[in-house]
């Protein structure tokens, strides 16, 4: 009661709108009395009835009846309009610049109205895609890996018993509705040599809503709020993960950050060979699962092949949720080589990775990349012995998969994906796939177009 009153207050011009919505309800009212002849206005009927002599010589129902109806659609009219008025008003008062909040409505609806898209992997590629296809969809689903034992991330994993939350910021801030000082906020680092040298903002701002909800997914909630973000952010699993690599010099190391270094420690010829996780086999969060269940397209990357993407699928219920899904598989893969994981990997060579981890029949499109990078970004890869991923058409189509070629990089030219241009991309595929054309001239249509 106390805040209905308040705009009751003089100056906010609703008073006027709501007296006239009142009087809009009494026309209507003693219309429909004389309609159904209730003689609640005893009176005003009386008035009415000698009226309707003294016009036509006798007492007639039917002009009463006309009369009534003439009030009921005034009445309503009335109240129409005061609605109207109040409405206007309010928007008035609460968003002054109009043309841009009905700009965001129009955008929020055409969002909600896009395909159901579940995003797939960890680290700055997957923070990246997400910011591309929150342009074009807000029903995006990103499942993180959360096995991320580095840094600050790997800190308070260990100080904490919690999950890794560093992967997860940067998607929450890459769904971020529009860039804002909370979201720089959140990325802030922390410098200097004190206990909180390295940590990040948001990495101690999840930390404490998994703490104090006692749950990640409700700590992801409270946090996709805080920021407003389009579409949601889970983890493959709520368990603490650690990766185990089995390398081609036969040694098992364990931990993401040991995993990504040992080749350049011990030689670049060093491949990683199996992946495996710490417990064997996590459980999956439950939404994750009804979110693959309900997508229309999922994708796999980009990011790093062993680290980022390959955990996620290590979750034995992800994996089988997206073989049992229907809905299109695509992999984005890396520009460049990735030192101490994919280095001298072709675009096959990823695909098998992944075949030999996961089996056949996952993978049913390849997205690679046909543009170049402009020279000085090429030649600071060199440096640290990354080089542009090769494309071998038919060790791709071997392994089952249909591969897309497209120049990604835009207008930048920087050695990673545009990420307004692989969002468009991939809207392509999904609306050539629902055309449903057969799948020879599919294939040969994608080949021709791209």
């Amino acid at each position: 009661m106390k805040h209905f009153m308040q705009w009751l207050r003089p100056g906010l011009s609703i008073k006027r709108w709501m007296l006239l919505f009142s009087i809009g309800i009494l026309v209507l009212v003693f219309g429909a009395t004389l309609i159904l002849n209730y003689q609640i206005f005893g009176i005003l009927e009386e008035k009415m009835l000698l009226f309707a002599f003294q016009m036509t010589g006798s007492y007639s129902y039917t002009f009463l009846a006309i009369c009534g109806t003439i009030l009921v659609i005034l009445g309503l009219w009335i109240m129409v309009t005061a609605v109207r008025k109040l409405m206007k008003r309010f928007v008035e008062l609460l968003a002054p610049d109009q043309k841009e909040v009905s700009k965001q409505l129009l955008s929020k609806m055409e969002l909600s109205r896009g395909p159901k898209v579940v995003a797939i992997g960890g680290g700055h590629g997957l923070s990246m895609l997400l910011r591309g296809l929150k342009n074009k969809t807000s029903n995006i689903t990103a499942i993180v890996t959360v096995a991320d034992d580095g840094g600050s991330s790997g800190r308070l994993r260990e100080e904490m018993g919690i999950i890794a939350p560093g992967d997860l910021r940067n998607c929450l801030v890459a769904l971020a509705d529009k860039e804002t000082v909370l979201e720089e906020i959140f990325q802030y680092r922390f410098g200097g040599e004190g206990e909180l040298a390295g940590h990040s903002l948001g990495n101690l701002f999840l930390a404490a809503l998994i703490k104090q909800f006692g749950s990640v997914q409700n700590a992801l909630e409270a946090a996709s709020k805080v920021l407003n973000i389009r579409g949601q952010v889970m983890p493959a699993t709520s368990q603490t993960v650690r990766l185990k690599a089995r390398m081609s010099d036969g040694e098992i190391v364990e931990g993401e950050s040991e995993i990504s270094a040992y080749p350049e420690k011990k030689g670049r010829d060093i491949r990683i060979v199996h992946m495996s996780t710490i417990p064997k086999a996590p459980m999956a969060v439950g939404d994750a699962l009804k979110a693959l269940r309900d997508a229309d397209l999922i994708t796999l990357g980009p990011g790093s092949l062993y680290t980022s993407v390959l955990p996620n699928l290590l979750v034995p219920e992800i994996l089988q949720t997206i073989r049992e899904s229907g809905a299109p598989v695509i992999y984005i893969c890396n520009v460049m080589t990735q030192p101490g994981e994919t280095s001298g990997y072709t675009v096959g060579d990823h695909l098998k990775a992944l075949v030999d981890h996961i089996g056949g029949g996952v993978v049913d499109f390849v997205l690679a990349n046909t543009g170049t990078p402009a020279a000085d970004v090429l030649k600071k890869y060199e440096k640290a012995h990354a080089y542009p991923v090769s494309i071998d058409r038919k060790k791709v189509e071997s392994l089952g998969a249909s591969l897309i070629e497209a120049d990604l990089l835009g207008p930048a030219r920087e050695a990673v994906q545009d990420t307004n241009v692989l969002a468009e991309e991939l809207m392509q595929i999904h609306n050539l796939l629902q055309a449903k054309i057969p799948p020879e001239a599919l294939d040969e249509y994608l080949k021709r177009s791209h």
